[in-house]
C-alpha cells in the first residue's frame, strides 16, 4: 500500500489535477493521497496560501483572487463546488488565521476527491495537536488508523489538523509533507511517495547550478544533514515518522512520472556527490558536500575553489560529508565551482 503526497505546483490548475488523477489511477496501490493547496501556475503567479493569508488580514482583492482560482478550476472540472467556495468567502475571517490558511488544502482535497471519486477525509479528524500546539503523534496514529483502515481510497488535505477543542491548527509552511509522512507511518505504507515539480533530489540547487543530476538514493541520516544545511525538497519534520517505521520515501516528478526519482531509506546511501548550503550570520555561508569518502576531499575542494580565487574560511571533514565555510559573497561561485569539479 502506497501513501502519496502531491505538492502545490502539481495541483495548480484543472489540467494538473486531471494529470495527478491519471497518475493515481495507473497504480491501484496508491490508496491514501495527501494534497497541498494550489501553487503557482507560472513564475509571476501567487500561491493560494499566500492569497489566503493576505485575505485574512483584510485584503479583499486577495480573497476574490483565491475564490476565483477555485471557481475556475471547479468549473473546468465540472465539479459544482459553488457552495464550498461561498462558505470560504463567508467564513474566512471568522475562525482564526490557521483556519483561513488551511482552506487552500481543504478545497484542493475536495476538488481532487470529487474528480477522481475517492472519499474525502478531513485532516481535522485525524491529525491531533495538544492544547499547547505541539503534535500529538500517538493520538494522530490512533485516529488515522481508525479512520482510514476501513477505506479503499481517500483524499486528505495536508498542512493542518485540530486542537483538542476542534480548532484548526496548522503545521509550518510546507507541512503537507509532514501530514503525508504521518499517514504513511500510521498506515504502515510500503512506500511514501512525495510528488513535486523536480526529478528528485538534485546534486545541487538547479536555480543556482546548470547540469545538475538526480541523486538515485540517500539515507535518512544523509537527508537530515542536507535539510539542516538548506536543502528544501522535503520538510525536515517529515523524515521522522517514516524513518522510524522503516518506510522509504520516494521523491517523484509529477510532470515526468517515468523518471526514477530519488529513494530515501534507512539502509540506502548516496553514490554521488550532493552539494547544498545556507547563509549564516556575520556575512558567512556554509556549504555541505556529501561525498562517499569525504576525508580525502579537502584537496579537491581547495583546488576547485582556487579556480574562482576563493579561499575558504574553514573546512570540517567527517566520514561522508565536508562542511566548507566561505564569505557569503563567494557562495554562488563556490557552489558552481564545486559542482563542476566533483559532479560534472
Amino acid at each position: 500500500m502506497i501513501v502519496s503526497k502531491f505538492g502545490g505546483t502539481s495541483l495548480a490548475d484543472a489540467g494538473r489535477i486531471r494529470h495527478v488523477c491519471d497518475i493515481l489511477q495507473k497504480n491501484p496501490g496508491r490508496r491514501f493521497i495527501v494534497v497541498s493547496a494550489p501553487g503557482k501556475r507560472f513564475d509571476a503567479d501567487e500561491k493560494v496560501t499566500d492569497l489566503l493569508i493576505r485575505a485574512y488580514r483584510g485584503d479583499d482583492r486577495a480573497l476574490y483572487m483565491a475564490c476565483d482560482r477555485f471557481r475556475e478550476m471547479a468549473d473546468a472540472l465540472n465539479l459544482g463546488m459553488e457552495a464550498e467556495i461561498r462558505a470560504l468567502e463567508a467564513n474566512l475571517r471568522k475562525n482564526g488565521e490557521d483556519y483561513a490558511v488551511s482552506r487552500g488544502e481543504y478545497l484542493s482535497a475536495r476538488m481532487v476527491a470529487k474528480h477522481i471519486g475517492y472519499e474525502f477525509v478531513d485532516a481535522q479528524e485525524m491529525i491531533c495537536f495538544r492544547a499547547g500546539g505541539s503534535l500529538d503523534a500517538g493520538a494522530t496514529y490512533e485516529r488515522t488508523l481508525l479512520r482510514l483502515k476501513p477505506l479503499k481510497n481517500a483524499i486528505i488535505p495536508g498542512f493542518y489538523g485540530a486542537l483538542p477543542d476542534g480548532t484548526v491548527r496548522t503545521f509550518p509552511r510546507g507541512g503537507s509533507d509532514i501530514t503525508g509522512a504521518l499517514v504513511a507511518g500510521a498506515m504502515g505504507a510500503s512506500v511514501y511517495e512525495n510528488w513535486t515539480d523536480v526529478d528528485g533530489f538534485m546534486s545541487a540547487d538547479p536555480k543556482l547550478v546548470e547540469n545538475t543530476k538526480c541523486v538515485p538514493t540517500l539515507s535518512y541520516r544523509q537527508m537530515r544533514l542536507l535539510s539542516s544545511m538548506g536543502a528544501q525538497v522535503l520538510h525536515p519534520q517529515s523524515l521522522l515518522p517514516v524513518s522510524r517505521a522503516g518506510i522509504p520515501t520516494h521523491l517523484r516528478n509529477t510532470f515526468a512520472p517515468e523518471k526514477p526519482g530519488t529513494v530515501i531509506a534507512t539502509d540506502a546511501r548516496a553514490d554521488m556527490p550532493c552539494i547544498t548550503g545556507r547563509a549564516l550570520k556575520s556575512g558567512r555561508s556554509v556549504i555541505a558536500v556529501l561525498y562517499p569518502d569525504a576525508m580525502r576531499l579537502p584537496g579537491k575542494v581547495l583546488d576547485a575553489l582556487e579556480t574562482e580565487h576563493i579561499r575558504p574560511l574553514s573546512l570540517c571533514a567527517q566520514d561522508d560529508h565536508l562542511l566548507i565555510y566561505v564569505r557569503a559573497s563567494h557562495f554562488p561561485d563556490a557552489v558552481r565551482s564545486l559542482h563542476r569539479s566533483l559532479v560534472e
